[in-house]
């Protein structure tokens, strides 16, 4: 059998329609939707989107109620578009600035945003920055998507209060707290990119320097 045309060392067991290629199972789980553009059509992706979801779920709401944090549960349900507008601002990151932003990036990026709202929940405008260009291009891009949700909503007369903006990105930390590894540095943006889609026109290989 052929070898993989990512790692070039184990059996090509799987068509990558990314690619164009066959690639090894260990790499087509390790690469896509990070290295990946997937496309859509794609059974290993709608299959790890199955099996991943279900789990993610499970762990999230055991790691919430662990941390005596079930509070945060409900906002799960009655805030999923803006989780997933937010953590889509966040793999955005990782796509186009930053191919190997970690983990822990993300989470002092989040801690970043959440100080922020809290500030402004007092009633003081103060965006708090990091030293670390990395870390504060992931705060940069949560606020400027929770900008666009305001703006949108305020044409369409409607707002969303601070308090629910705060809440989504206190799930979201604890989202990376509840997967993060110290043997895998990308073990959220791994699942989160997951159910990130690509654009079509970019449902193609990433290039990503070695």
């Amino acid at each position: 059998m052929a070898k993989c045309a990512k790692c070039a060392k184990q059996p090509a067991r799987r068509e990558c329609a990314a690619l164009g290629e066959r690639i090894c199972p260990l790499c087509c789980a390790r690469l896509r939707m990070l290295v990946l553009a997937c496309p859509e059509r794609c059974p290993y992706l709608q299959d790890a989107r199955r099996t991943t979801g279900e789990r993610r779920m499970g762990q999230l709401l055991a790691h919430l109620m662990a941390q005596g944090q079930g509070g945060l549960v409900d906002v799960l349900t009655r805030m999923s578009p803006l989780l997933a507008f937010l953590e889509r601002a966040i793999v955005e990151v990782q796509r186009q600035r930053f191919h190997d932003l970690t983990d822990d990036e993300v989470l002092a990026g989040l801690e970043n945003a959440i100080r922020t709202y809290e500030t402004l929940e007092r009633g003081i405008i103060y965006e708090h920055r990091s030293e670390s260009p990395r870390v504060h291009a992931v705060t940069e891009s949560l606020l400027k998507a929770l900008e666009r949700v305001e703006k949108d909503l305020a044409e369409r007369g409607a707002r969303i209060r601070a308090s629910e903006a705060l809440a989504c990105l206190r799930v979201l930390a604890e989202s990376v707290r509840a997967v993060r590894e110290e043997r895998e540095a990308q073990a959220y943006l791994r699942v989160a990119a997951l159910f990130q889609p690509y654009p079509k026109s970019e449902s193609r290989l990433i290039v990503v320097p070695e």
